[in-house]
């Protein structure tokens, strides 16, 4: 996970296809301050992905920016895929055991404390008394 995940959490916790934001907004969301580079070059707030952790984040999310007002430390998010608009979800974890959950039944009246007398035999995949 990049250390920029939490601008594009952050963005697709909106309803609007916009937002503006000012550096120092982003950098409450980051939790740390951003580069000099993002102060100092447009460049830095580029939509090119390739090489830069920062804008591949918000691209992958649908977001990409605009606006970039260096003078003011403002910027502005645009979503370019309507669709994405909910936050999007952590990662499952694998869990061996759950992959059969609602695949069996129980019928009323059946109690799993008392064994049902029928063994199985690996070798042949019967029941040791058929």
């Amino acid at each position: 996970m990049s250390k920029y995940e939490p601008i594009p959490q952050f963005l697709v916790s909106h309803h609007t296809d916009s937002v503006r934001l000012s550096f120092g907004e982003i950098e409450k969301v980051l939790g740390f301050p951003l580069p000099k580079s993002a102060y100092e070059y447009e460049a830095w707030w580029s939509n090119n992905g390739v090489g830069h952790s920062h804008a591949r984040a918000w691209l992958n999310a649908g977001w990409q920016t605009e606006n970039v007002d260096l003078a003011e430390q403002r910027v502005t998010f645009k979503r370019t895929s309507p669709h994405l608009r909910r936050a999007p979800h952590a990662p499952r974890k694998i869990d061996p055991w759950g992959c059969m959950a609602n695949t069996i039944s129980i019928l009323p009246g059946t109690d799993l404390t008392v064994p049902s007398g029928d063994e199985w035999t690996t070798e042949n995949g019967l029941l040791l008394n058929e």
